[in-house]
């Protein structure tokens, strides 16, 4: 075609002739990997772990003269990449095959609009016309029920998860576009379904577009696991089963957020509305239950409750559950101890297997650098892995203690000191001074090529200012520039504190030369 590569309809790269597929796109579909490095992704996916070394190393080996290692780093990396491609094709291909976007562009395309053409799909086979796009203000609404946490240590802590429960709510309810009621509309009470709290009412005949699609997927998925329980499984056929049940799982899922999604074409905020108001009820109704058989709540978060584990009274209660909300509802794992902070929605738990579930905390986010990442993330598996409290709380500050003298022993890598944030529009556009966009400025004036979408390391360093002013690109810096003191107080101590504050720790009695008193 003699054509070039060019930008396309989602914002993917399109090559004439190609099915030109970034495995990025997959990766962000992964929730249980936090950061998104190839490494990350590797390790769950369980293809090993590639030494991670950062570019500046790299460098570094270059003018060494140390090529064949670097030769080797990109070979590992290569075919690394090649093995999540091979992971990921299959998946890709069911999504494809299911949504009806082209294999290029169903990752690329936001979750809304692989949703979108799947209903597409749905309604011109029911004769139905396609809703134009229409202009719409954002609306607010309420969302999906969460309880602020019990802060502390707890153990033998049951999680209780309803399977798809906002897609059985719309097909349970027949909430769809189509099935809506206008407030001015008189139509008989035992007719409707009305939505607690809000009062949406939806027709409970005929079946709508949304419950119709619904079904079809959860018949779909259903009959597929059973499918899954009878062939070997690591055969083809087996890759092939699971790559379509994940896919119709995520079309299913999304659909409720489609609703509220204002770039809908089937957009209705009373659906969206509605189907949340039935999710908080049906949570709620659910702790009333579990109350009501003596079980003790420590947490609760849209779809799931966390209760203190009681074999009998657990079994108990999921089948009340079901047959009171005619909703599925299962054991989805146990803690053997969980530490939840004051905030929602941030918890690290020990699970039976011995691997560690964490949730909002800082050791799983990419804009924390490693030293303190790495800080939280030991001192979580420090305190959850010991029996007594109180023995963990002193190992904890034990480890903490020999880290902040190995900081100031400069035998921390530099590496460790880098923060990554991302930039996120042009130098220009910003007018606040942040330390990423002074060193963004930096690196473009040394001939780097930095645009929004791109991510920036940087290091604090020693001197005085603010801190936009302390902070230069990470391959400028030696590890002797390095502001610890900024590192301790300002990175290490916090993340540590979001874990041992909730457990009584008002201080944690290390020397670190700055503010430690203030803990």
């Amino acid at each position: 075609m003699k054509s070039e590569p060019h930008t396309s309809v989602y914002g993917h790269v399109s090559v004439t002739g190609r099915a030109n597929i970034d495995l990025m796109d997959f990766a962000e579909d992964l929730y249980e990997v936090k950061l998104k490095t190839l490494e990350n992704v590797a390790e769950y996916l369980g293809l090993g772990r590639p030494d991670d070394i950062e570019e500046h190393e790299l460098r570094e080996m270059k003018e060494k003269g140390d090529i064949d290692s670097i030769a080797e780093f990109s070979r590992r990396r290569v075919y690394l990449i090649r093995e999540i491609g091979d992971k990921f094709i299959e998946y890709a291909v069911q999504l494809s095959q299911i949504v009806g976007l082209p294999l290029d562009h169903v990752a690329s395309a936001a979750v809304g609009f692989r949703v979108e053409w799947f209903i597409i799909r749905e309604a011109l086979g029911r004769g139905e016309l396609i809703p134009q796009r229409k202009e719409v203000s954002a609306e607010t609404y309420v969302g999906g029920m969460v309880l602020s946490p019990r802060p502390g240590i707890h153990s033998n802590v049951a999680v209780l998860d309803f399977a798809s429960m906002y897609p059985n709510i719309m097909v349970l309810n027949n909430i769809s576009p189509d099935t809506y009621i206008p407030p001015d509309e008189e139509v008989p009470q035992e007719e409707c379904n009305i939505a607690p709290e809000v009062g949406h009412r939806f027709r409970k005949e005929p079946p709508g577009l949304y419950k119709e699609i619904l079904r079809k997927l959860l018949s779909a998925r259903k009959e597929i696991k059973e499918a899954l329980a009878k062939v070997e499984e690591n055969s083809a056929e087996h890759k092939l089963l699971a790559a379509r049940e994940k896919a119709i799982k995520v079309i299913a899922n999304a659909t409720y957020g489609y609703c509220g999604w204002i770039g809908a074409r089937w957009y209705m905020k009373p659906v969206a509305e509605a189907t949340a108001a039935w999710g908080r009820y049906t949570i709620g109704k659910a702790m009333e239950i579990a109350r009501k058989m003596g079980l003790e709540i420590i947490y609760g978060d849209t779809d799931s409750i966390f209760v203190k584990y009681d074999t009998g009274k657990v079994n108990k209660l999921l089948e009340e559950i079901k047959r009171e909300l005619s909703l599925d509802i299962k054991l989805e794992r146990i803690f053997k101890r969980i530490i939840f902070t004051e905030a929602k929605k941030r918890y690290a738990g020990l699970l039976e297997d011995g691997t560690i579930d964490v949730v909002g905390l800082e050791f799983v986010r990419g804009d924390w650098p490693k030293v303190a990442r790495d800080a939280q993330k030991k001192v979580i598996e420090i305190v959850l892995t010991e029996e007594n409290v109180e023995n963990g709380i002193r190992r904890a500050k034990e480890y903490v203690s020999d880290l902040i003298s190995k900081m100031k022993a400069g035998e921390i890598p530099l590496k460790h000191y880098i923060i990554w944030k991302e930039i996120t529009k042009s130098a220009e556009e910003y007018k606040a001074r942040a330390p990423h966009v002074e060193v963004a400025r930096i690196m473009r004036e040394k001939g780097w090529r930095v645009q929004p979408g791109d991510k920036v390391g940087y290091v604090v360093v020693k001197g005085s200012g603010k801190l936009y002013q302390r902070s230069l690109p990470y391959f400028m810096v030696s590890v002797e520039d390095v502001d610890i003191e900024y590192y301790i107080e300002n990175q290490v101590i916090p993340a540590v504190m979001r874990v041992l504050s909730p457990l009584g720790v008002k201080e944690l009695g290390v020397a670190t030369g700055g503010l430690a008193d203030f803990f």
